[in-house]
């Protein structure tokens, strides 16, 4: 210690401390005082953001449940128009994208079996499956419900006559899902439709004309006969 210091007990300092820290904390809080309105906004804001996000999650929760609730009973019943409320209902779930994609698995089997019954009501059904396809994987899908839609789109495109992009599609499939249960009939398909032969078969039979036949015209009626004049 230096000559005519003098040492200062430990009690003093903790006051000391002690009486420093308080002036600082006024000084900050002097500081702070005008913007206490602004900061107690602040706050309550976040805390009214934390509440809202618990409620969006909540109700978000709920209404996946009720849409999984609706695609499910759409199974049951079997019926186009149960997906397709789901669909619009449910806008952003996933059962809204699995009911489209019902909805394009039934277009899409329609479709396949007029080409060969009439043309004219094959395509549009064909059509409306690609645009369900489509539309499904706009929506960025993972895994089953990706795969399912990028060989339906597949299919499709392939039912329409549109070859080449059917056979982009199904190696797609092939190459993005190889663990997936569709890889190794896309891989097929692909190859197929990477042929010559194949393709002249489909150049063959777009250029038929399959429609139901003419309805005969119906045949005249024939006068009805006298009935035979009653004996007097």
């Amino acid at each position: 210690m230096r000559e005519g210091q003098r040492s200062v007990p430990i009690e003093e300092l903790d006051e000391i401390g002690g009486n420093a820290l308080a002036e600082n904390l006024f000084a900050i809080g002097e500081r702070l005082r005008p913007h206490a309105n602004a900061i107690l906004l602040a706050a309550a804001g976040g805390v009214l953001a934390a509440a809202a996000w618990v409620l969006v999650s909540a109700q978000s929760t709920a209404t996946t449940a009720q849409a999984w609730d609706a695609f499910l009973a759409g199974l049951s019943s079997g019926q186009p128009q149960a997906f397709d409320e789901v669909a619009r209902r449910y806008p952003g779930t996933p059962a809204a994208d699995w009911s489209r994609l019902v909805l394009a698995d039934m277009a899409l089997i329609e479709g396949s079996e007029q080409l060969f019954v009439n043309r004219d009501n094959a395509v549009p059904r064909l059509r409306a499956a690609a645009e369900l396809y489509a539309t499904v994987l706009a929506n960025k899908p993972r895994e089953m419900l990706a795969e399912r839609a990028t060989f339906g789109l597949a299919k499709a495109r392939e039912s329409l006559g549109q070859l080449e992009e059917a056979r982009r599609g199904y190696a797609a499939v092939a190459d993005e899902f190889t663990a997936g249960a569709l890889a190794g009939l896309a891989r097929r398909h692909s190859e197929e439709l990477g042929r010559e032969q194949t393709r002249q078969w489909y150049d063959w039979f777009a250029a038929q004309k399959i429609a139901p036949p003419e309805a005969k015209p119906a045949a005249e009626a024939k006068p009805a006969e006298p009935s035979a004049k009653p004996q007097e």
